[in-house]
């Protein structure tokens, strides 16, 4: 029998749909690639209603609009597919992902930060979501006064071992990534189409056109755990409620059911994110002090006590010494 979260006072839901950050912009890309994303786009589409102050940009292609033209249709920003895109053999029929269609993702990112840029006189951060993220706005609003307003690029850092020419190259994980709207500057004056790392996934694509931008290092939690669908209801929603109350304000979900191991995200990911949005509207946000101390400790995990932002290129290994926070739900045994 499912258990049913404790129900948010008007107080709280007030408090919530009060939450309020002026100079962010989210904004998360899909498409169909996977089914789990026209699942988790409908449950960010709820959860989004609970924050009408926070603006978020859904991004998807389109068939119908001018190559790269970019247009706002009232539910997703819509951009028009080049013609080097049109006719290829992409993911979601082939099941195969390239080089290519990394191209494809990165010529998309690009026109709609233009189309930020375009649109917004004032400096701004932009928050590059994956679809499968979670995040507590209200705690978010607290990280980014702690960040500069320029010159920033930040996130859970990942670090590359080769090929040799991007050997030690540390980049901010797609599923979460900051930026100061002069970083998307540089990336759209930096961009070029034709340039072989353009064939990189577009999280390792920003960090080497951000090769002079330092790397700040920002925490998240993962669910991994292969679950079966709609299980473990109680024990997901006490381990978001433990790591929220830790400080935290952003999970990423991707895991796969346990009979299926290949390709039942839609089963099994969809309700994380549904119990973990429940847990956020249901909870007083973490303090601001909470937060801190887990960025300073998430920092000194990845960095082994390495202080400040980190450089584009660094060959000591990330997260190689001692902690006492856990990065996923498989550190975290299931409450009883």
């Amino acid at each position: 029998m499912m258990s049913t979260p404790p129900a948010a006072s008007p107080s709280l839901m007030a408090r919530i749909a009060a939450t309020e950050i002026p100079d962010l912009v989210v904004m998360i890309g899909y498409g169909d690639e996977l089914p789990v994303y026209r699942h988790a786009r409908a449950l960010w589409q709820f959860y989004a209603a609970h924050f009408p102050n926070i603006q978020i940009v859904f991004t998807r292609w389109s068939t119908k609009l001018a190559p790269g033209e970019v247009v706002d249709n009232g539910y997703d920003l819509l951009v028009g597919m080049g013609e080097q895109f049109r006719g290829e053999q992409a993911y979601d029929s082939t099941g195969v992902w390239s080089g290519s269609e990394n191209a494809k993702f990165v010529y998309r990112q690009v026109a709609v930060q233009d189309y930020l840029l375009r649109t917004r006189s004032k400096p701004f951060f932009c928050y590059q979501l994956s679809l499968t993220s979670v995040v507590d706005f209200r705690v978010l609003s607290n990280v980014l006064r702690m960040l500069p307003a320029s010159g920033c690029y930040a996130g859970p850092l990942q670090r590359l071992n080769g090929p040799e020419f991007v050997a030690g190259l540390t980049f901010v994980s797609g599923a979460s990534t900051l930026f100061s709207s002069d970083a998307l500057m540089r990336m759209r004056e930096r961009y070029d189409p034709e340039h072989a790392i353009c064939q990189f996934p577009n999280d390792v694509w920003q960090a080497l056109v951000l090769e002079d931008y330092q790397r700040i290092v920002l925490p998240t939690f993962n669910f991994l755990r292969p679950r079966a669908p709609m299980a473990d209801d109680a024990a997901v929603r006490a381990i978001a409620r433990q790591q929220l109350q830790a400080g935290h304000y952003h999970f990423r979900v991707k895991t796969v059911a346990p009979q299926d191991a290949a390709g039942r995200r839609e089963d099994v990911d969809p309700w994380i994110m549904l119990r973990i949005m429940e847990t956020i509207l249901a909870s007083e946000p973490a303090p601001e002090a909470a937060t801190l101390t887990l960025m300073q400790k998430y920092a000194w995990a990845a960095t082994s006590g390495q202080p400040g932002p980190m450089p584009s290129r660094f060959h000591t290994p990330l997260f190689r010494g001692a902690r006492d926070i856990p990065f996923n739900d498989e550190e975290v045994p299931d409450p009883v």
